[in-house]
């Protein structure tokens, strides 16, 4: 370009001109399609937390409603240990329902 003489980036500055100066490292289809399939993954990462959080919810809850069954119909030793889980499940809850408000 210049024969191998130094630039004056000053004199360059001075002139009045704005100039730029961009490197990319992918093409626009390339990125295109990193930000797609980003957003695939992100969108799979969503339905799989919440797929977890509805398994975990029922296996909860089908414990809670047979906790709550033995509490009422059963023996005093099962009383005993109904009333600690249903305890425990429900603070949990509350604790996690707590939590949240906090974020």
């Amino acid at each position: 370009m210049n024969g191998g003489a130094p630039l004056d980036l000053q004199q360059i500055a001075s002139a009045g001109h704005r100039y730029e100066v961009s490197i990319a490292n992918e093409s626009a289809e390339d990125g295109a399609a990193r930000r797609e399939q980003d957003a695939l993954e992100a969108a799979l990462d969503r339905r799989l937390r919440f797929l977890g959080f509805v398994f975990a919810m029922l296996g909860l809850g089908v414990i809670f409603a047979g906790c709550v069954y033995l509490f009422s119909a059963g023996g005093a030793d099962d009383k005993k240990w109904a009333a600690a889980v249903v305890s425990a499940i429900v603070s949990g809850f509350s604790g996690y329902l707590l939590g949240q408000s906090r974020r």
